[in-house]
């Protein structure tokens, strides 16, 4: 359950394992300029890594929360059930580093669509973090792509529990809070919304920040619509050094429809989304690139693909080149060319199909 109401007061007794979800910024060691990316210190670092950061910590110490009777613990709880939306989160620092003036701000931008299922995150930069580049991610069709600074975009097959939506969800960034207080409800991004408030207190870290946040989380899904959390810590919390405010803006917007996702032109092609013949055998794929033998006929192979392609939005280009040795057919699709190639020796037919990005 991601949130729950229960009594007052929050507390926790000494020995206690405490997830590093929401303390391990109390041993952050992380530079300013590094701060966010990761969601587990609630400061986010740009150098940290997951096989660097501790499953969880023990802490010795009793933990008063919050004075409230509301907690929410899974934040990207509703996400997965909307038929799409666009997160922003914004992270902003203002303070110093070694006595000299440090500021800057990161924006990451998900848009995600559930059907067909697609995400596109982009990360941009000002400020004192500007030796960190800017980042376009994306995955649709089994893909992901990715493209850093100024480098050429590049496309790898997705691989299982390695989504973006499984590493970097901008809600998931989102510190859990314990004991925020109501108030009252409120129309937020046309979505009905539950308002609370909370301070440091429902963060576990009293003593460590002064902290205020305010959270309004949607009446129906019971997901986040809205978060706001300013931190100010010196180097106890932010890193040797380090001192000022962390300020974090969370909104979810173009809710319950579905987003548009455009990749930059010089991305590579995906996989091949084609039918194969029933017998299909020793099939290949690649980005790009699908191959496969059948017992089918030459003739009947090119009759498949002249008849099935068309029904899944792809245009024959000029005319099917078959002869009776080889076939050869050139289909359109918005803006990618796909090609299938099919030839047989000694009655095994070999079908290969490329796809490419039209020429603009």
């Amino acid at each position: 359950m991601p949130c729950s109401r229960v009594n007052r007061p929050w507390m926790l007794a000494s020995g206690l394992l405490i997830s590093l979800l929401t303390f391990s910024a109390c041993n952050a060691t992380s530079t300013a300029d590094s701060l966010p990316t990761t969601p587990p210190t609630g400061v986010l670092s740009e150098t940290a890594t997951p096989e660097s950061i501790p499953e969880e910590l023990t802490i010795e110490q009793e933990i008063t929360y919050g004075p409230g009777s509301f907690i929410y613990t899974d934040t990207i709880a509703g996400l997965s059930e909307l038929p799409g939306y666009q997160a922003v989160l914004t992270l902003t620092f203002d303070g110093t580093r070694d006595g000299q003036p440090q500021k800057w701000s990161k924006t990451y931008t998900m848009l995600a669509t559930k059907d067909p299922q697609a995400r596109q995150l982009t990360i941009e930069k000002t400020g004192d973090s500007s030796k960190i580049d800017s980042a376009f991610m994306a995955e649709m069709n089994g893909m992901a792509y990715e493209r850093r600074g100024g480098n050429a975009c590049n496309a790898t097959a997705i691989q299982a529990g390695n989504s973006l939506g499984e590493r970097l969800e901008p809600a998931s960034f989102l510190t859990s809070v314990i004991g925020v207080e109501e108030a009252g409800s409120e129309t937020v991004n046309g979505v009905t919304a539950n308002h609370y408030t909370f301070d440091q207190r429902a963060l576990g870290e009293q003593d460590l920040t002064e902290s205020t946040g305010e959270l309004w989380v949607a009446s129906e899904g019971n997901y986040i619509v809205k978060y706001l959390l300013t931190r100010k810590g010196k180097a106890d919390y932010f890193g040797e050094g380090i001192e000022g405010t962390l300020t974090l803006d969370y909104e979810l917007t173009v809710l319950n429809q579905p987003v548009t996702i455009q990749l930059p032109e010089d991305c590579p092609p995906g996989m091949v989304d084609a039918p194969l013949l029933p017998d299909a055998s020793d099939v290949e794929k690649l980005p790009g690139a699908l191959s496969y033998n059948t017992a089918t006929g030459l003739e009947e192979a090119a009759t498949f693909y002249q008849q099935e392609l068309p029904k899944l939005g792809w245009t024959l280009e000029g005319t099917a080149d078959v002869s009776e040795s080889a076939a050869l057919l050139t289909y359109k699709k918005e803006d990618q060319i796909m090609t299938v190639a099919i030839t047989t020796t000694n009655n095994v037919t070999t079908i290969r199909i490329f796809l490419e990005n039209a020429q603009k």
